[in-house]
């Protein structure tokens, strides 16, 4: 607060953050300056009040066959703005409507994991996270878009020849796989000797 005059018992501090604990010291001021601080207050935490932020970057991906892994940073407890804080993950299959929703009951949680065998292997998912306390529901992050696990290539790359080039060097040459087929990012090849 600003400096107040030597009449006046009490003052108003604005601007705090909800639920979290606070101590004051007051000091006795005049033209010459300022005295020693008084001793702390006790602790006084402020009201409970619905959660302000939501949680930041929010992403995901890898994990095993069928599953979606949606990650985020966790609230630090000075901004949860009261007890009983968790998370509302919500997500769908990109170009669909319907939004899948789980809460995640533990305030230090920093990723949930969604299991289910009819997920496609690196299919794109709309992915967002909110916040709750008991106070109510605060606002969901950006949407952003999370890819399910990727599997192993599913098939073979077709016509693979071989031409020598010279006594010690061959040339090996094959048809890539295609893209939708090969169930995620493909990263390479591997050239092995039989």
């Amino acid at each position: 607060p600003d400096v107040i005059d030597g009449k006046t018992f009490t003052s108003t501090v604005v601007d705090l953050n909800p639920w979290v604990e606070y101590e004051f010291r007051v000091v006795a001021s005049n033209k010459i300056g300022g005295g020693e601080p008084s001793l702390p207050s006790e602790k006084v935490r402020t009201e409970e009040a619905v959660p302000e932020i939501p949680p930041s970057e929010v992403s995901g991906g890898g994990g095993s066959r069928s599953e979606l892994v949606i990650t985020w940073d966790p609230i630090p407890e000075e901004l949860q703005n009261g007890e009983g804080f968790g998370y509302v993950v919500a997500f769908r299959p990109s170009g669909t409507t319907t939004w899948i929703q789980t809460v995640v009951t533990s305030p230090d949680t920093p990723k949930y994991v969604f299991r289910n065998e009819s997920i496609l292997p690196f299919s794109p998912y709309e992915v967002k996270v909110g916040v709750y306390n008991n106070k109510g529901e605060g606002p969901f992050s950006a949407v952003t878009t999370v890819f399910s696990a990727e599997e192993e290539p599913s098939t073979a790359p077709s016509g693979v020849s071989a031409t020598s080039l010279s006594s010690s060097a061959i040339e090996v040459s094959w048809t890539a796989i295609p893209w939708k087929m090969s169930n995620g990012r493909l990263l390479g090849y591997e050239v092995s000797l039989l």
